[in-house]
């Protein structure tokens, strides 16, 4: 009798043994679910069939839902609209010079590495913020790879082509409107123009009154913009773009390299 039992027992435990139960099937008819077994065949489990037929909640898509892909796309369009709201209001309070990625990142509940991984630096986050359609720090690397002797052709036809581009003088405009109407609106301008772009480019090649002759060189890129986009005066609007981009490199190079006057 004994030696019957203990085969019995260990009949039992070889079921057992052969059918385990994946630890995310939940109910079974089976008595010892609890250790993610069933006292089953192999053939005749209800809780491998079920778990077979029934993945985890986390792994099945419900009607409608959009894909994870659109979920992770709506988060970043959010974040970074967060980070921008954050960078207008620090830019409005206390300046470019005054604000640091990292008080933005604090304020809009991010990383600074996050601001970096979007907008690549503090100037990055300017353009975005006013919705500039060039990257500053890429402009001044590519004007400044020609060399010296090639600062205002090069500034001319980035200029130029950007707004000349997919009806992007819009994008100027527009910031020359809010320029004029908000003096904070003005303050970011004007630090693009001065702080981000034409500053570096002019101070790296190191001139007497490098400040004065990046204001004038901003001074003229933003009134070319004016005439031709904003009051159309005839000429300049009939004008082709080559020709204006060669007029307005050799006034850029003269306003970079020239003599003092």
């Amino acid at each position: 009798m004994a030696f019957m039992r203990s085969l019995l027992r260990a009949d039992i435990s070889s079921r057992r043994s052969s059918c385990r139960v994946p630890a995310y099937a939940f109910s079974c008819t089976c008595t010892v679910v609890r250790y993610a077994r069933c006292t089953c065949t192999g053939d005749g489990c209800h809780t491998a069939r079920m778990a077979a037929v029934n993945p985890p909640s986390s792994q099945v898509e419900l009607p409608g839902a959009p894909p994870p892909a659109a979920n992770r796309t709506r988060d970043g369009e959010a974040t970074r609209a967060t980070i921008i709201t954050a960078a207008r209001a620090a830019f409005d309070e206390k300046g470019y010079a005054g604000t640091s990625l990292r008080e933005i990142a604090r304020n809009a509940g991010v990383k600074p590495s996050l601001v970096v991984h979007f907008y690549g630096s503090k100037a990055g986050l300017l353009a975005a913020t006013v919705e500039w359609p060039f990257d500053p720090d890429t402009v001044v690397r590519e004007v400044l790879a020609g060399g010296p002797a090639h600062i205002g052709e090069r500034l001319a036809h980035v200029f130029l082509g950007t707004w000349e581009e997919d009806g992007r003088p819009n994008t100027a405009l527009t910031l020359l409107h809010a320029a004029c109407e908000r003096p904070e609106a003005a303050t970011l301008a004007r630090e693009l123009f001065t702080t981000c772009v034409i500053g570096p480019i002019v101070t790296a090649i190191d001139p007497e009154r490098a400040e004065l002759r990046a204001s004038l060189v901003a001074s003229h890129l933003l009134g070319l913009h004016v005439g031709r986009y904003l009051l159309e005066f005839g000429a300049i609007t009939a004008a082709d773009t080559d020709l204006l981009e060669q007029a307005l490199a050799s006034t850029i190079q003269h306003l970079c390299t020239g003599p003092v006057w």
